[in-house]
């Protein structure tokens, strides 16, 4: 199979090089940075950015399993039992045996874990509806971007990369 990439010569090579470092920067400091920005929102509201996230991907699945809220979930690499297990002690989620599987476990928001997750979507939409508008067009085609990247990243043979999530299920 014939590359698509297209072949550089020893000068373009430099400056592409430089391009993909400092794509890469920049992507990790706006996770760093909006992160930080929704931390704050978050705070008065006695969340985490992890605990926020969890709470509003719970509410928008519904009962799920551990696995299926992994799944939406960035910050806890598909492993959030530990989150998990403090969302359960703080009242916000319950534990309940599967009706589908009776060795499963079901996830499910609270009624105050249904509040904090609104609380969260409340609290998080002034700084999304801020970036929204400053970057309207552009937006979309940055998503696409990052997913083709991770999609050329992916190495044959290698654990699949996370999937791209679809756009209705950001909309927690």
């Amino acid at each position: 199979m014939q590359s698509t990439v297209p072949e550089l010569n020893d000068m373009s090579h430099a400056s592409a090089e430089v391009d993909v470092l400092a794509f890469a920067f920049e992507a990790r400091s706006f996770v760093a940075d909006l992160n930080a920005a929704l931390a704050e929102v978050f705070r008065p509201i006695g969340l985490t950015c992890v605990q926020a996230e969890a709470l509003l991907a719970l509410g928008h699945l519904g009962p799920a399993t551990l696995k299926e809220l992994g799944e939406h979930l960035v910050a806890e690499s598909g492993h959030p039992s530990r989150l998990i297990s403090r969302l359960v002690a703080d009242g916000l989620v319950a534990r309940e045996v599967s009706a589908r599987d009776a060795r499963a476990v079901t996830l499910t928001l609270t009624d105050r874990g249904q509040a904090c997750a609104e609380a969260a979507r409340e609290a998080r939409a002034p700084l999304i509806d801020e970036v929204a508008c400053a970057y309207a067009g552009r937006l979309a085609a940055g998503a696409r971007l990052m997913s083709e990247l991770r999609r050329h990243l992916a190495r044959p043979g290698a654990a699949p990369a996370r999937e791209s999530v679809p756009s209705e299920a950001l909309q927690l």
